[in-house]
């Protein structure tokens, strides 16, 4: 009599890295990010009369660094603006750019479904490369789980701040 191996279905969820350099190099998942915030329309009519009206205001700036810092599992504010020091591949497509955790917190609250998007849009590139999906769509629940991931990711990043400001 012969028996079949039956195996149920695995109920773990798909838990993503802290750091997304785990499954994907530094300067690819950077490029990507850069690529995704290039493909806004910097050239609207409104942002274009802000940005003149503002001239350090740098959204483009802040939407990769914070982006970037969120995808490498760093997520406090203070030191996603000290990321800009320490990692020189950002110091280079931003020279002479500043940061501090003001700036930081308050982009993030202004701005947080663009922060959602660009993070969420590196978690589904990474999700691509783990799982070798090539240029192929990713399928409806694992996309799922990865903008979720990295809309928790943005949501931490929350909590961190209002903790270290409750100290």
């Amino acid at each position: 009599m012969s028996t079949t191996s039956h195996t149920e279905p695995s109920s773990e969820k798909l838990a993503f890295p802290s750091d997304l350099t785990e499954w994907v190099e530094k300067q690819e998942l950077l490029s990507w990010i850069v690529e995704d915030v290039d493909s806004l329309d910097w050239s609207n009519p409104e942002l274009l009369d802000f940005l003149r009206a503002n001239p350090a205001f740098q959204p483009r700036f802040l939407l990769v660094l914070m982006s970037f810092s969120y995808a490498l599992g760093i997520c406090e504010s203070g030191d996603v603006a000290e990321l800009y020091f320490s990692e020189p591949a950002v110091k280079r497509i931003f020279p002479g750019a500043t940061a501090s955790a003001a700036m930081i917190t308050r982009f993030r609250r202004d701005h947080r479904g663009l922060v959602k998007w660009c993070v969420a849009q590196a978690f589904r590139r990474a999700v691509r490369i783990h799982f070798a999906l090539g240029d192929g769509v990713i399928p409806a629940g694992l996309r799922r789980i990865a903008t979720d991931a990295a809309a928790a990711r943005v949501d931490l990043s929350r909590h961190l701040d209002r903790s270290v400001q409750a100290e």
